[in-house]
C-alpha cells in the first residue's frame, strides 16, 4: 500500500490515520479512512520480503458497527477460501479479496452507484 493510492483514490476522502514500520525485511502499513458515503475503512498490511504476507480491512459505519472485513487470519479452516474470508453481518464467508485493490474494486461497484 502506498499513501498516493489512497490519496488519490476517487472512493475515499480523507486519509486519518497512516503508519508505515519497517523492520529488516517485515513491512507494516496501517491505515484509516473515511470513504464517499461516510462510512470508514481500516486498513491492515504486513509485507515480508515484499510480498504480502497479512491484511486485514475492516469497513465500518459512521458509529462504529462493522459493515464487512476481509482478512487472511488462519481461523476458519472450513471455509473454502481459506484463509481468506469476508466477515458481514455476523456470518464468515469466503472471499475472493486478496488485497486493498480488491477491497476499493468491490466497493467501487456498491458505492459509485
Amino acid at each position: 500500500m502506498i499513501p498516493e493510492v489512497l490519496e488519490q483514490h476517487p472512493l475515499i476522502t480523507v486519509v486519518s490515520q497512516f503508519t508505515h514500520r519497517l523492520d529488516g525485511s517485515v513491512e507494516q502499513f496501517k491505515a484509516e479512512v473515511q470513504l464517499i458515503d461516510g462510512s470508514r475503512l481500516y486498513i491492515n498490511e504486513v509485507y515480508i520480503d515484499e510480498e504480502l504476507r497479512k491484511y486485514a480491512y475492516y469497513r465500518l459505519t459512521p458509529g462504529g458497527e462493522i459493515l464487512q472485513g476481509w482478512d487472511n487470519a488462519p481461523h476458519h479452516p472450513e471455509i473454502t477460501s481459506y484463509p481468506h474470508h469476508l466477515h458481514q453481518q455476523g456470518l464468515v464467508q469466503s472471499s475472493l479479496v486478496r488485497s486493498l485493490d480488491d477491497v476499493l474494486a468491490l466497493l467501487a461497484t456498491h458505492l459509485q452507484d
